[in-house]
């Protein structure tokens, strides 16, 4: 495999993919988290 220009172009694009990756999991753990226990208290209280 060639690398055209850049130095490793596929894994400059992979590493963006798993930054890309990992800061959406995240931010859908964080909005579970906060999801969760609203969505809870309004099923108690209602």
């Amino acid at each position: 495999m060639t690398a055209h220009g850049k130095k490793f172009p596929i894994g400059e694009y992979a590493q963006s993919m798993h930054d890309v990756l990992l800061v959406s999991s995240f931010a859908v753990w964080a909005m579970l988290l906060g999801f969760a226990p609203v969505m809870t208290y309004r099923l108690l209280v209602s």
